[in-house]
């Protein structure tokens, strides 16, 4: 479409054919377009694009469907190719040094010190330089307002328009600045993020290493327990030797207070009760844990005195000694003592035999 358009720009000024319109066309916006680029190439004006389009700023988007035409005025063209001819240029509403130097093969900041810029914010209207011949003959160029290169009759139609662009040009550099600082901040963010992740992680794993030295301090403490109570056993078979289930329950009951991982002969828990009274009725050693003696066990529908009684999973465990009663180490508060097997919270797992 772009070729299209050219074509009929360049036979229009070969023949001669007095006509300054160009029909109406519409074009979709690529890659790297500008409004500068494609006013130049269809021999128009930034202005003119954007009253066409009803644009309010200089951007456009890749996918835009913009129109192209308008009138079209060949003396601008014939004074920038003048003005490319002796190494200055004068800048077009729109314009960037960056565009300037890509379209004089320069560098921009090559520009900035030609033009003695200590910024890279231009003026529509202003005249570079833009080639290294012209730097000296033109070294006086400056930053200032340009007032007499045309006639104050030309200017006036277009000092209205001119302002406009300068100040949207000013707004779009002003809006640009506060994008850079999101980008910092977003930078710093993430940093801090990443910090404190790595933080959070190192106090969990310092958490679990010290469970770890928890737990086994406390399998070594009840390991040894066990072993207390493994020999202070043959003693309490002797004392209740020949008694019935519920004398020997609460005879290896009496005394004793409840403890957290206790087994000796003062402090136990669940297990380590039952495992006592076991040794002590019938001579038997059982697992230490609640879930091992319930799967050491044999089930029965028709419980004795003297079977064991699980809850809630195999989590604890009591002597049952008959008529909906047993003898169990329950918590610190209730102790080691007499009471229903209902008065467990939960739920009753199963009666066990051994």
């Amino acid at each position: 479409m772009k070729k299209t358009l050219l074509s009929v720009a360049t036979v229009t000024a070969l023949t001669g054919i007095a006509s300054h319109n160009i029909s109406a066309a519409d074009y979709t916006v690529e890659n790297g377009d500008t409004l500068w680029g494609l006013a130049n190439e269809n021999g128009t004006s930034v202005s003119s694009l954007k009253e066409v389009n009803g644009l309010s700023s200089d951007l456009i988007f890749p996918g835009d469907v913009i129109e192209l035409g308008g009138e079209s005025n060949e003396a601008p063209a014939e004074e920038e190719t003048a003005k490319e001819n002796d190494g200055t240029y004068v800048i077009e509403p729109g314009d960037t040094l960056y565009e300037i130097g890509q379209k004089f093969g320069v560098d921009y900041n090559q520009i900035m010190e030609w033009n003695n810029l200590s910024s890279d914010m231009i003026f529509a209207g202003k005249t570079l330089i833009v080639s290294a011949d012209a730097a000296p003959a033109a070294a006086s160029v400056e930053e200032a307002p340009q007032t007499e290169e045309a006639p104050a009759a030309e200017e006036a139609p277009q000092a209205e328009e001119e302002t406009e662009d300068q100040n949207t040009a000013q707004a779009a550099e002003v809006q640009e600045a506060p994008a850079v600082v999101e980008e910092d901040n977003s930078a710093d963010e993430q940093a801090a993020e990443q910090q404190a992740a790595e933080q959070q992680a190192a106090e969990q794993r310092a958490a679990e290493q010290e469970r770890i030295e928890q737990r086994e301090a406390e399998q070594a403490e009840a390991e040894q327990e066990k072993q207390e109570a493994q020999a202070a056993a043959p003693q309490q078979t002797s004392n209740v030797s020949g008694g019935n289930a519920v004398s020997v329950a609460q005879s290896v009951a009496a005394g004793k207070s409840y403890v957290y991982g206790g087994n000796s002969a003062s402090a136990v828990d669940c297990s380590a009760l039952t495992q006592q009274f076991m040794q002590a009725y019938k001579g038997k050693t059982i697992p230490r844990t609640a879930a091992a003696q319930k799967a050491a066990g044999t089930p029965t529908s028709n419980p004795q005195p003297g079977d064991l009684v699980f809850f809630n999973g195999g989590s604890h465990v009591g002597i049952y000694i008959g008529n909906g009663q047993m003898i169990d180490a329950l918590n610190p508060s209730e102790g080691v003592g007499e009471r229903s097997v209902s008065y467990v919270h939960g739920s009753v797992d199963g009666y066990y035999t051994y």
